[in-house]
């Protein structure tokens, strides 16, 4: 038995229309990462913590990625590597 479009009716009309620009270029992940493979952990402005970015490495780095976030949460921030300032002076060409 045929499926998909296989089984479309002869002379089916498309239900989608094509774009009117063209992709210079497409990603997908299920895992988001960052430019440096690192994670972003920290304050992006008042009352928003991210904690995003781990890549495959999420399951790995849960335990201490928690400890930091509670740290903040609790107003004693932790020093680390990961805050999100870090890309707040590279220039646009070198995060693509």
């Amino acid at each position: 038995m045929a499926t998909g479009l296989a089984a479309a009716p002869a002379g089916a009309a498309p239900t989608w229309v094509a774009p009117a620009f063209t992709l210079a270029e497409v990603t997908v992940g299920h895992r988001p990462g960052t430019p440096d493979n690192a994670p972003i952990l920290g304050v992006l402005r008042p009352g928003v913590l991210v904690a995003a970015g781990h890549h495959r490495n999420g399951v790995l780095l849960a335990p201490v990625t928690a400890d930091l976030v509670v740290s903040e949460l609790a107003g004693e921030p932790a020093e680390h590597a990961f805050g999100p300032e870090r890309f707040a002076a590279a220039p646009a060409e070198a995060l693509s």
